[in-house]
């Protein structure tokens, strides 16, 4: 490790026993097809890897809600107007190509997007602009600087144009075609002719199954099978983790501007007065997993306030549970400006501060775009007492100048993406004063802290939290 200095309702016992059933069968079932997907796309019997296959358009939206890679919307600028651009990453800890892959016809579609998704997994940075037919020209060279400027590509990059359609025997040639163009390798160290495989994924799918058919004595009183008292849920947990929790929550709406801030909000136990931690959600909204997160941490001691940063973008003005799957959800993130985000978050800031249980101590804490909110609201609102990053971006110098509270930042190896950002924010911050520690865990991936059994994860989620806790306790007592 690299280091630098859920009431919504009653359930009954009946129930709660059949929703662990249902999330029994639904991750055994999860773990089925990916062994049948791996056994059919199994390799030569060498060992060396599985044969990475073309997405089925059929299949498209399914590869896009579930694919555990750092994917977002970026509209690049480009004259007066701009490319609203797909980009997807790969789980690597080197720098990467970039392919810009492009239709006439289809734009941004689900397919070509999720073409993008299955390059990651190949170890390439894949950007789809949202343009067709003439629109191209005009926008291809603005994606491409763009790319070639993203801490995590390496300088090279290739056109993939997709107007004629891809068939599946033709994926492997053109795969082949395009690590010879970039001289990518899937997987740094490893045999360049052999593609990342998704047999970790395949792991982590198996592992936590494992985990949701053992007896409930496995887990402690309290808590679903598979769900650590120490620990936050995990994307398989998570659901459960809601159910089962008996801890005060609810619902707020907080008014902001002409708009509300639909708001989970859970206390720890008991009555008394606890310092408030804002959650700032990951790119995929204010999912499960999130507010089981908000659980952990009032089951820690911390009243958490978890706002839904996409109320009122939902369809027809609806808010997260308005959406149809994930990808729909962070297609809409992109409307939400960096300036409307901050301007909700101090909104729920303000609203909790007040709130008749709160001891006047406060702290942020965020995930993915959430990190990087939290990391740059410690400068907006100087009076935070502490603000933890999970694997999110660094706010402009201006705003580390503003800075008053301590930082704490945790990053996967193979999250090039924002990782490679760490050390030179640790000197910027170093230079004008400012704490700032950091952890870069290794063979990590990105968004750790939920898929918590693929590659390295595990150890990431149990150090990281650990410290968390603790830092929070530290700052706000």
């Amino acid at each position: 490790m690299k280091t630098g200095a859920w009431q919504l309702g009653a359930h009954t016992e009946k129930e709660m026993k059949m929703r662990a059933i249902v999330y029994t069968i639904a991750a055994v079932m999860v773990a089925a097809v990916a062994l049948q997907q791996a056994a059919k796309s199994s390799n030569d019997g060498t060992g060396a890897g599985l044969r990475s296959e073309l997405p089925l358009e059929v299949a498209a939206r399914t590869v896009l809600n579930t694919t555990p890679r750092h994917r977002e919307w970026v509209n690049v600028p480009a004259g007066s107007a701009g490319v609203l651009t797909f980009i997807v990453y790969p789980e690597r800890s080197d720098k990467a190509p970039v392919v810009i892959i492009t239709s006439e016809r289809q734009g941004a579609s689900d397919w070509i997007r999720a073409v993008g998704d299955q390059l990651a997994a190949e170890g390439f940075i894949a950007a789809v602009p949202d343009v067709k037919g003439g629109e191209i020209a005009n926008g291809m060279d603005a994606v491409r600087q763009y790319a070639l400027a993203l801490p995590a590509a390496n300088g090279k990059t290739v056109s993939l144009d997709l107007s004629r359609g891809l068939s599946q025997t033709a994926w492997p040639q053109l795969v082949s075609s395009l690590n010879k163009q970039t001289g990518n390798h899937p997987i740094p160290g490893a045999n360049p002719n052999v593609p990342e495989d998704h047999s970790a994924h395949i792991a982590m799918a198996m592992a936590q199954a494992r985990a949701a058919v053992q007896t409930q004595a496995a887990a402690p009183a309290g808590y679903p099978r598979g769900k650590l008292a120490d620990l936050p849920a995990g994307v398989f947990t998570a659901k459960s983790t809601l159910a089962y929790t008996k801890l005060q929550k609810e619902f707020a709406d907080i008014p902001v501007g002409n708009a509300k801030l639909h708001t989970w909000v859970e206390y720890p136990d008991g009555e008394g007065k606890a310092p408030i931690v804002i959650v700032m959600q990951h790119g995929p909204g204010l999912d499960d997993w999130q507010r089981a997160l908000a659980d952990q941490l009032a089951l820690q001691g911390f009243i958490a306030i978890a706002p839904d940063l996409h109320s009122g973008f939902g369809p027809n003005g609806g808010n997260y549970d308005s959406f149809v799957g994930t990808d729909e959800v962070m297609r809409a993130g992109a409307r939400i400006t960096p300036e409307e985000g901050i301007r909700r978050y101090k909104a729920a800031y303000e609203w909790g501060i007040k709130l008749p249980r709160a001891n006047g101590k406060s702290a942020t804490i965020g995930f993915c775009a959430g990190g990087g909110y939290s990391f740059r609201f410690a400068g907006e609102v100087p009076e935070v007492n502490a603000a933890v990053v999970f694997y999110g971006a660094s706010p402009n110098s201006e705003t580390m100048g503003r800075i008053k509270a301590p930082v704490l930042a945790f990053y996967g190896e193979d999250d090039a993406r924002v990782t490679a950002a760490a050390e030179p924010t640790a000197a910027a911050m170093k230079m004008i004063g400012k704490s700032f520690e950091f952890h870069i865990y290794p063979h990590a991936t990105h968004g750790f802290l939920e898929f918590q059994d693929l590659a390295g994860n595990p150890a990431a989620t149990a150090d990281s939290w650990a410290k968390t806790i603790a830092f929070l306790k530290q700052h706000t007592k």
